[in-house]
């Protein structure tokens, strides 16, 4: 067990939805290096890697050539190449995978998770935003030799924010300092801070399901349409330019005691069996108790309310709008 999951454990925690800190060790982390590692990223993702440098990261997908998606990143670049932030659950599939398009070129993957304590912040405390490590805007990032710091954007009117640290005696210090201002909660309330703020994520559960658009991944700034081509890319054009979408991700409050898991099943109303009308991105208890949830669905269904889980036929949806515009044309 390394020192900084050992430090983790010994602090309490307890779910809080605001101005807490919480270990993100869950996040994985692969580093991508080599001197062809940008034209490497810029042929597998679906966002143009030319639009970041050390101070600005993005949100890109990386998918099948049937436009499927693998897995969402937030791309941050560094010194020697970039890190590539998802689910640490992906990583033993995702690894791979990416290894077989390397071919020739000089470049490098590896998993990088352990390396870094990870350490993720939501908060509205003036004395904690201002730190000089944290970066200011959305989608910036503040870098050291030993630290990493993302800004994450907003989710109930809380900044948030993910460090990345190298030196576990560091991140031990910052961790104390923070919860001086911060309680300690768990990942699950950062988990529900990216359902708030309508942040697709794809796990396991739900690799290969999903089309970008369908995540509102384009909506979110993690698709170019004037870049290269990459894994899917034909599919994401004909479907941004020919074609009408038909299902799209929702927020919804799902009144239930047991949050449905990525992957489960929607269904019609008084439907029985699995109808492909739509499927949990991500859902989550607040604490207290209120179990919110993201979700792709047919359009048509969705806005008409007639859709229900396939597990829990009986758990209302109560729709909830989402942090940025979407439109049912």
């Amino acid at each position: 067990m390394s020192d900084w999951q050992t430090f983790i454990e010994s602090q309490p925690t307890q779910l809080q939805d605001g101005n807490y800190i919480c270990d993100a060790s869950e996040l994985g982390l692969i580093l991508v290096t080599g001197d062809d590692a940008k034209d490497f990223l810029q042929n597998q993702l679906s966002n143009d890697i030319a639009e970041i440098d050390e101070n600005h990261f993005q949100l890109s997908s990386y998918s099948t050539p049937k436009g499927r998606m693998l897995a969402i990143f937030r791309i941050a670049q560094i010194d020697n190449g970039y890190l590539l932030i998802c689910p640490l659950s992906l990583l033993p599939e995702l690894l791979p995978r990416l290894q077989m398009y390397v071919v020739h070129s000089k470049v490098s993957l590896a998993d990088a998770s352990a390396h870094f304590s990870r350490i993720a912040i939501l908060t509205d405390h003036a004395d904690v935003i201002e730190q000089s490590y944290l970066p200011t805007n959305e989608a910036e990032v503040v870098q050291s030799d030993s630290l990493i710091a993302l800004n994450f954007g907003q989710s109930d009117d809380q900044s948030r924010f993910l460090l990345l640290s190298l030196v576990v005696d560091e991140a031990i210090t910052i961790w104390k300092q923070l919860s001086e201002s911060l309680q300690t909660s768990s990942f699950s309330a950062w988990r529900l801070s990216e359902i708030k703020a309508g942040i697709p994520v794809i796990y396991t559960e739900t690799s290969e399901q999903f089309v970008a658009q369908m995540s509102n991944l384009n909506l979110l700034g993690g698709v170019n349409f004037k870049k290269g081509c990459y894994p899917g890319q034909e599919i994401v054009a004909r479907m941004q330019y020919l074609g009408k979408l038909k299902r799209r991700m929702f927020l919804a409050r799902i009144n239930t005691d047991e949050c449905p898991a990525p992957g489960d099943d929607l269904v019609g109303t008084n439907v029985e069996v699995a109808d492909g009308s739509g499927k949990v991105v991500d859902a989550v208890l607040d604490h207290q108790g209120h179990c919110y949830c993201l979700y792709i669905a047919q359009i048509k269904k969705a806005v008409g309310n007639s859709l229900q889980l396939l597990k829990q036929p009986k758990a209302e949806f109560y729709p909830l709008e989402l942090p940025y515009p979407v439109s049912e044309d």
